[in-house]
Formats: structure tokens, C-alpha cells, sequence
């Protein structure tokens, strides 16, 4: 952890004036630290008692790479954090870009000096592991709760992120506000007769710049195009839905995930899945996510159930969309999981691992009960299947040396009123054919 320290001395003649101290932020930061330390007051011993007097008052801000006041607290604070996904009231949430930035101090009161420390820690990236719903509903469309109370809602859940999706509607992600503790995604449910689709918004973004209501497949493919153009992701939702499934068609559109799982798990998610799979089957490279599409707490359904884990750089708006388009996820029935992992070589869910003779595989169950049933698939047919002896963490390893997989993902089946059901399941890790003919 990159960590800077400054030390200046300020005198009487330096009151009320401002003044700073410059640092460099590399890239790939996820969190700037900045706290300061300075003797505020004077005790005084007294007939009657001691005394607290202030003697001098500092305070302190932060300028970000455009030269821009990224936040100011006064004397208030002598810690502050900033993040994409969240910062210290007062401070604005955003990308930490790299550049020149600056500590701001204002030197408001000084009895005669005073000696001010400031530390500022700059905190890199690193993969984490975040739980999410991609796929809820306020009363901007067809919800029964506020925006404020969904995503208080999705806190209580134990959900990291969330994306809010009415239909046609962008005006919860004007009343998002600042939440703490949760990263909240701007998003929009494109809802035609003919079908439906998440559109998940990126670089500050928060509505769409163009009609969504569209009466032709033309109409509805400029929808998408000009969504694509601004970089928003698009998802297709529950496509093999019985009551509203997409009927435009996959070939040709500007689509980058599909929503497999939908609220509760049913055939027509069994349905997507299949579809899915000969998708990848036949060499698609397209990530799968689950929405629980709460409109309400109800029977059945309720913020995250399912759940989306991504393993992402940070809790930024940005990198959780970055994960989900690589596919590092898994979709599980709720945030207490079962978690899946799955490893081939070095490589994880999404991505490439080079094909050699001798590779393994690694599959993990978190959260595993007993009589569980894990199934590992791949692109050319193949199934192979493990029942979790023990509840707990499970770990089992298989040989992954057969370039005609293509990919392998997995499956876990759980018993729910006696029937085994689809409780869980991955993205692919994919084969490449880089590691030919290596031992």
C-alpha cells in the first residue's frame, strides 16, 4: 500500500490562506486514504480546573487530477475516504484517475505555529468476490417500493450491488442518491410486447438518449445500437419466459450477456440454460447472470434469489460491469449461496486456459450440503458428476487435458421437496489451443 507522508509547519502570518500539497496517483488505484493530525487544543491547569482551549484549526480538502475540489470537510474530519463506489460525506464518489492530485489545507487559526502531519494512503485494486441482484423494480414502473427502500431492502439482504431496471424508466437512477455500504448500477428494462432486455448504464450515465418504445425489429435494433454507442451493457432477459420470452431473435443483435436465471428457478430458466449451452457449444463467448426481478417481497421471490457473484477489481459501478462482461461469475439461489469455483490451470471463470496435455481442473463447493450434486460440463458433451459427501466446503479435482471440450462449467443440483433442482451454477472457463503440444 503506497503510503505518503507531509509535514508542514504554519505560523500566524499564514492564517486564513490555502494552500497545498501535491501527490501523484498511479493507475489501477481503488481507494485514496487521507487523514491529518495537528495540536488542536491547549490544556490549561486552573484553580478551578483545567482548561480545553483551541488554539489552532486546520482544515482539509482534496483536488482530484482536473484541478477540480473532489471534497471538503473543514476541520470536521481528520480522516476522509474516496472511491468509484463510495467516499466520505462531503467527498465525491468517482473514478480515481491517475494524474496530479492534491491535499488542500486551509489554515483558518494559529496561535503562534503549529506542525500539521498529513498521510496520504493510496489502496490498489485487487480482486474481491461481490454478490448482487442485476434485476429489481421500483415504483417508477410496475414496484410497490420507493428507490430508497429497495435498495435498503438489497443492504438488509446482504447484498454488495445492485441494479435498478424498470421498465422504460430512468428515473430511479435520478434518486439513487448516496448510499453507503452498497454500489448501486444505474439500469432501465427495455420492455417491448416482443420481448425484454436489461440495459446497464457506464461512465456516469443514467438514462437513455433515445425513445425506447419501438413497433418494429428495426426500431428496436436502433434502440440498442444507440445504447451500445454511450457503452451501456445489454443483457437479454429471461428469454424463453412463457409469458413474455424474447421473439426478436439472437442473431445480429448487439447483445452481451443473457439473463438465465430469473426469480425463482423454473423450466423456462432450465429452458434458457439449455439454450445457453448450445450457444457455447458451438463457440459463443457469452456470460450468463441471474436477476431476481423483485417487484415485491413475496412468496417466491424477494432481493437476491437469485443472486450474481462477480470477482471484480473493486465495488465501482464499472469494474462490477468489467467482471460480469468477462464472465467471472457464478449465479447461486440466494447471497448466503452455495458458492461455485472453478479452475482450470491458472485460470478462473471467464477465462482463457492454454490447452496443454496434462491440465487439471479444479471445482469448489461452498456452502455444500450433503447429498448435493455437482456436475461438470463442457462443449462437446460431456458430463461428469460428484455427490457432496459432507456438508461444507467440497473440493474435487478432474482432468481437463481434451481440447474438445472447448469450456468446462458447472452445476450444482440440490433436493427441494425430494425433486433435485438447479441450485447454482458458472460461467465457463475457457480452452484455448496455446499450450499444444506442451507436457
Amino acid at each position: 500500500m503506497p503510503e505518503l507522508r507531509f509535514t508542514r509547519t504554519y505560523s500566524t502570518s499564514d492564517q486564513r490562506r490555502y494552500f497545498t500539497l501535491p501527490f501523484d496517483v498511479p493507475q489501477g488505484m481503488d481507494k485514496i486514504e487521507l487523514s491529518y493530525d495537528y495540536p488542536r487544543f491547549e490544556e490549561k491547569v486552573m484553580i478551578e480546573g483545567t482548561a480545553r482551549i483551541e488554539t489552532n484549526i486546520i482544515d482539509l480538502g482534496l483536488y482530484d487530477e482536473a484541478g477540480d475540489l473532489r471534497g471538503w470537510s473543514g476541520s470536521q474530519r481528520t480522516k476522509v475516504v474516496v472511491s468509484e463506489a463510495d467516499a466520505t460525506p462531503g467527498y465525491k464518489r468517482g473514478p480515481l484517475r491517475s494524474g496530479h492530485w492534491a491535499v488542500a489545507l486551509g489554515v483558518y487559526r494559529v496561535e503562534s505555529s503549529v506542525t500539521v502531519e498529513v498521510v496520504v494512503r493510496l489502496i490498489p485494486k485487487s480482486r474481491i468476490l461481490l454478490v448482487g441482484d442485476l434485476h429489481m423494480h421500483t415504483v417508477n414502473s410496475d414496484g410497490d417500493y420507493s428507490t430508497t427502500e429497495v435498495i435498503e431492502y438489497c443492504r438488509r439482504a446482504g447484498l454488495d450491488f445492485v441494479a435498478l431496471t424498470d421498465h422504460n424508466n430512468t428515473e430511479q437512477n435520478r434518486e439513487i442518491g448516496n448510499p453507503s455500504g452498497i454500489t448501486v448500477i444505474p439500469g432501465m428494462e427495455y420492455t417491448n410486447y416482443r420481448g425484454h432486455a436489461n440495459f446497464y448504464f457506464r461512465g456516469g450515465r443514467t438514462a437513455l438518449d433515445v425513445n425506447p418504445l419501438s413497433n418494429t425489429y428495426g426500431e428496436m435494433t436502433e434502440v440498442f445500437r444507440k445504447a451500445k454507442e454511450t457503452g451501456t451493457l445489454i443483457s437479454l432477459n429471461h428469454p424463453h419466459c412463457d409469458v413474455c420470452p424474447w421473439e426478436f431473435g439472437f442473431e445480429g443483435l448487439p447483445y452481451d450477456m443473457v439473463e438465465l436465471w430469473n426469480g425463482p428457478m423454473k423450466a423456462s430458466d432450465l429452458r434458457s440454460v439449455a439454450w445457453w449451452h448450445g450457444r457455447l457449444s458451438a463457440g459463443a463467448k457469452l456470460p450468463g447472470v441471474g436477476g431476481s426481478d423483485t417487484h415485491r417481497i413475496e412468496p417466491n421471490r424477494s432481493y437476491g434469489c437469485p443472486s450474481t457473484f462477480v470477482h471484480t477489481e473493486s465495488r465501482s459501478p464499472e469494474d462490477i460491469l468489467d467482471a460480469l462482461l468477462a464472465g467471472r461469475s457464478f449465479i447461486t439461489a440466494s447471497p448466503i449461496g452455495p458458492r461455485l469455483d472453478l479452475r482450470v490451470g491458472d485460470a478462473g471463470l471467464g477465462d482463457e486456459a492454454a490447452f496443454r496435455r496434462r491440465l487439471e481442473g479444479t471445482a469448489t463447493v461452498e456452502e455444500a450440503r450433503t447429498g448435493d450434486i455437482l456436475v461438470l460440463l463442457d462443449g462437446a458433451g460431456g458430463r461428469t458428476e460428484w455427490r457432496v459427501p459432507f456438508s461444507g466446503i467440497f473440493r474435487t479435482s478432474f482432468p481437463a487435458g481434451t481440447l474438445e471440450a472447448r469450456f468446462y462449467r458447472l452445476e450444482l443440483y440440490r433436493d427441494r421437496l425430494d425433486v433435485p433442482t438447479l441450485t447454482a451454477l458458472t460461467n465457463p472457463v475457457y480452452l484455448s489451443q496455446g499450450g499444444w503440444g506442451t507436457v
